[in-house]
């Protein structure tokens, strides 16, 4: 259960990124990620009331502090995908949002079967082949600072809101969502920039912010309920997910290395899987 919240977590948040994508090419990234998270509150309470999950202090803590890292992160990965190219930023963070915790888990004494470190290895690794793109030229240096930054403050904020007991459920998600709103608004009135998307653009905003928390909340749930070393490589595999959907609906070209980094990362899901 807890390997399939964390494919579920990379579906939705792969779709989430993708809507994205879609508005930060004509608006700006912070007022996106803002209306993300405004819509994501609404969302994350919902699923605490319907997982019945309980308020706990400490948890909601973790969960504010993991809103501060996922909103920035956020913030620079849709920036970078706008200035670079989401080819380049998406799958660099996602190797460091999947690595991270897979390492916090490994310092706190977890040690992963040698399947299960195969199959981290073997999806990890065709992550990078996902998105490959060789003619971005000069975009690519500053697409990879993005991506680097990104993914850092995506894993810290994963192992904040994931270390939280299983009975809290999806409170954490409510106040990573909430802090992240509150971040992101105070960024834009700092900026002179609008804190909601503008009208034409909004709906795809606020359907990014309920596949981004439906994610999320995933992603927490089953690092709760199992380990989150392997729960986050499960999740971070949403590169692979906006490369079939950005070939599908976006006109972009499915390399047939991109086929293969994507067939990779669902070998890798499975070794995980059967071990």
């Amino acid at each position: 259960m807890p390997l399939l919240l964390g494919v579920l977590a990379a579906v939705l948040v792969g779709v989430s990124d993708t809507l994205g994508r879609s508005t930060t090419r004509r608006a700006n990234a912070v007022s996106h990620v803002a209306t993300a998270m405004a819509i994501g509150i609404v969302i994350a309470v919902v699923a605490s009331l319907v997982l019945g999950s309980q308020w706990r202090w400490d948890d909601m803590i973790n969960g504010g502090l993991s809103g501060l890292l996922v909103a920035g992160g956020l913030g620079v990965m849709y920036r970078g995908m706008a200035e670079s190219s989401a080819a380049v930023v998406s799958p660099i963070a996602a190797v460091f949002a999947a690595l991270i915790p897979l390492v916090w888990d490994i310092i706190s004494g977890l040690r992963p079967g040698q399947q299960v470190s195969i199959g981290c290895a073997v999806a990890i690794t065709s992550l990078a082949l996902t998105t490959f793109n060789p003619d971005l030229g000069d975009r690519v240096k500053p697409g990879v600072l993005y991506g680097i930054v990104a993914g850092l403050l995506f894993g810290a904020g994963v192992i904040f809101v994931a270390d939280t007991a299983e009975a809290s459920g999806a409170w954490p998600a409510v106040a990573q969502r909430v802090i992240g709103f509150v971040l992101m608004a105070s960024v834009a009135r700092r900026q002179k920039l609008p804190v909601f998307l503008p009208g034409n653009l909004r709906s795809l905003g606020l359907l990014s912010g309920l596949f981004g928390t439906l994610g999320m909340v995933s992603w927490v749930v089953g690092a709760q309920k199992g380990d989150l070393g392997t729960v986050s490589v499960a999740g971070s595999m949403f590169p692979a997910v906006v490369a079939v959907l950005s070939a599908t609906f976006d006109d972009d070209q499915l390399r047939w290395w991109q086929g293969i980094g994507i067939f990779g990362a669902i070998a890798g899901m499975a070794l995980i899987a059967l071990a």
